[in-house]
């Protein structure tokens, strides 16, 4: 199997690391500095979790024109890079390649063999020029939650904080060959990679999280644990993640987990800032549009009432846009 990272940023860097020491052979694609220090000294991995620091040199290129077909594309973009460049990273694929996007929010696939009034929707707020549909095909994808933290400490050195799981699931939430394999292979490296029999409950339940706690943050710059135990901040999540749960209830997407309980396990994460903030005081492009604008469309689409969120939105763009970071 032919497998190909796009991005090998902090979670695409920390796959193709684990994917490789398992004697897995992984092509990376990066750009900038990171790509310069992976090409001349090798990319560093370093995990307590794991009990790992280890640096192992890939075949690595920032040019993709010549390095032909992939069994197996994991896109480590982030929404909105990840809807610019689909045409480009499509030339990887082959007819039966499987796509697996790590992006967070509502992905762009989210409505193919969904089935009902909304079967084949495609959503605007993630990929308004359907690029993503037409040149990853939703037929490709596997979808995946992510739940490991890391980042990139330096160009070429990969921190991993904790966590192991990826969540994969079909789209259909069929156990297929090859959603089986993936799942295989991800273990066989030390990724829990447990195959879920309703997907899109697991975006979901990732996705109350993200779509609150994020934008929040940087309008308040609160850490989660400080969200959490402040309680003017911690009942605008809640009622932000209540609001997320009647558009779930109106698509029939079955809840995991109440509301209190996300509150309370992101509480004990402790003070970190979210990926968002840290995003934002480094002035970097934030994914806004998947985590909450993808939100405010579907709460448009099934006609629910979804207040708190709509105004999380709108001042959280606001923060972004006078911060030169908000993305169209």
């Amino acid at each position: 199997m032919r497998i190909c990272i796009f991005g090998a940023g902090a979670i695409g860097g920390m796959i193709g690391s684990l994917l490789k020491y398992n004697n897995i052979d992984v092509t990376l694609i990066a750009r900038g500095e990171h790509y310069n220090e992976i090409k001349k000294n090798g990319l560093v991995f370093k995990s307590k979790e794991y009990n790992l620091d280890i640096c192992q040199k890939f075949d690595v290129y920032q040019d993709i024109s010549d390095i032909g077909k992939f069994d197996l594309v994991i896109n480590g973009l982030k929404a909105h890079s990840a809807n610019n460049t689909a045409k480009h990273v499509s030339q990887l694929l082959h007819e039966t390649s499987v796509i697996l996007p790590t992006l967070n929010g509502v992905p762009w696939w989210f409505f193919y063999k969904f089935g009902g009034n909304y079967d084949n929707y495609q959503l605007r707020s993630v990929d308004p020029n359907e690029f993503q549909w037409k040149f990853f095909k939703p037929s490709r994808v596997i979808g995946c939650v992510v739940y490991p933290a890391a980042f990139i400490k330096s160009p070429g050195i990969i921190e991993h904080v904790e966590g192991k799981r990826l969540i994969l699931g079909e789209p259909d939430n069929l156990k297929t060959t090859r959603v089986e394999g993936l799942s295989k292979l991800f273990m066989s490296a030390g990724i829990k990679a447990p195959i879920s029999k309703n997907i899109r409950s697991d975006i979901w339940l990732k996705l109350i999280g993200n779509s609150s706690f994020n934008p929040l943050s940087i309008i308040t710059k609160a850490t989660l644990k400080k969200m959490c135990e402040t309680q003017e901040t911690k009942n605008i999540i809640f009622n932000m993640m209540t609001e997320a749960n009647d558009i779930a209830q109106k698509l029939n997407i079955p809840m995991k987990l109440d509301i209190e309980k996300r509150i309370e396990g992101a509480r004990l994460v402790g003070d970190h800032k979210t990926s968002t903030l840290q995003d934002f005081e480094e002035k970097k492009p934030l994914e806004l549009n998947a985590l909450i604008k993808s939100l405010v469309e579907l709460g448009n689409l099934t006609n629910t009432n979804i207040p708190t969120i709509n105004t999380i939105f709108a001042l959280s763009k606001y923060f972004a846009v006078e911060n030169n970071c908000y993305v169209d």
